[in-house]
């Protein structure tokens, strides 16, 4: 198990100051393709350590060894990396860091925000951070481009092998009970109990000049609603709301529980979320739906599950496919390179 760990981690670059000896020690391995690399004890054991932390125990020195030929490949990548003139700009760097923080968290933010962030997780000033995704980068970069056709033609996924991964994961592709609502809403977050009783009060003095005709339920939207996102759409709140714990995380249960119970389009309550007060009225209630391959995936959604389904196939197997690459590339470097390795200075 963990060799086979050990031979897909050959491009992954660990935090550390993989490409250049900080200290005169022993040699562990030389690496010459375009110049001469030292891989030193020092930097060994520390990648070692590193691996030990994730797996819980010591390694053997055959797991050690392991390790060095990692630390190999990636000096023979990022060498020949830099011959060919492989290279990632920081706009890029940026860009992608980025993309995977906002699809982790769940949100936009700023660059500013998230260099503060990955100061706060890794401990490391940007700049510092920067260099070591840099490197990364440029070995995937170098290992796509050499192998950019094997890896596109092992990556794309047959019809019948979305079938299969449908047929097999069916009851997993279900739409759960849903709504839509518009609401008209007051802020409470914050508020003491005299403010929260105002806002209520203005609440229930709209919500009576809805029930007598006298008003609209657009018109009250665009002059109280507190929710500017979704007062251009006169207050539909734009997604769908299901049971879901985040959901009830969100609003609070009692909220959840009532909006399932209006009756859609008929009536309007006045309703009191973990967030402020809400006059509410349901606009769709959707039932469970087992879902077929060419149906969306969700109602505000045009992607299919089929085509969901494809992309998920397509990025696990080109995943396999990069790795097959790398080792490719990896070998085809190690005919050209000079390499000495020092086991007897493996501890």
């Amino acid at each position: 198990m963990f060799k086979k760990a050990i031979l897909l981690a050959t491009l992954t670059v660990l935090p550390a100051a993989l490409f250049g000896q900080t200290a005169i020690d022993r040699p562990v391995a030389i690496v010459k393709l375009t110049q001469m690399d030292v891989i030193s004890e020092k930097k060994l054991a520390y990648n070692v350590s590193l691996y030990e932390q994730q797996t819980g125990r010591e390694l053997t020195k055959e797991e050690k060894e392991q390790v060095l030929e990692t630390l190999i490949n990636q000096m023979l990548v990022f060498q020949a990396a830099k011959r060919d003139n492989v290279t990632v700009s920081d706009e890029q760097i940026l860009r992608v860091g980025m993309s995977q923080l906002m699809q982790q968290i769940g949100r936009q933010i700023t660059e500013t925000q998230y260099k503060q962030i990955i100061q706060d997780q890794t401990g490391m000033e940007y700049d510092v951070y920067k260099e070591e995704i840099r490197k990364q980068l440029i070995l995937e970069k170098y290992v796509t481009e050499k192998k950019r056709d094997f890896i596109m033609r092992t990556s794309t996924p047959t019809n019948e092998e979305v079938q299969t991964f449908f047929d097999q994961n069916e009851e997993q592709f279900i739409n759960p009970e849903m709504v839509k609502i518009s609401h008209i809403f007051f802020a409470t977050k914050g508020l003491n109990p005299a403010q929260k009783e105002e806002k209520k009060n203005l609440a229930e003095q709209i919500l009576q000049k809805l029930n007598s005709g006298s008003a609209t339920f657009a018109q009250m939207v665009r002059e109280n609603s507190e929710d500017k996102n979704s007062v251009v759409r006169d207050g539909d709140l734009g997604s769908y709301l299901d049971k879901s714990e985040q959901n009830i995380a969100v609003f609070g249960r009692s909220f959840i529980t009532d909006i399932f119970n209006m009756q859609v389009n008929s009536e309007i309550k006045l309703l009191e979320s973990t967030q402020g007060f809400h006059i509410v009225k349901v606009t769709q209630h959707l039932k469970k739906t087992f879902l077929e391959l060419d149906d969306p995936v969700n109602p505000v959604q045009t992607q299919t599950v089929r085509e969901y389904i494809r992309n998920y196939l397509g990025m696990q197997k080109q995943q396999q496919a990069f790795q097959l690459a790398a080792k490719d590339v990896v070998q085809e470097l190690a005919e050209e390179a000079e390499i000495q390795r020092f086991p007897d200075n493996i501890e």
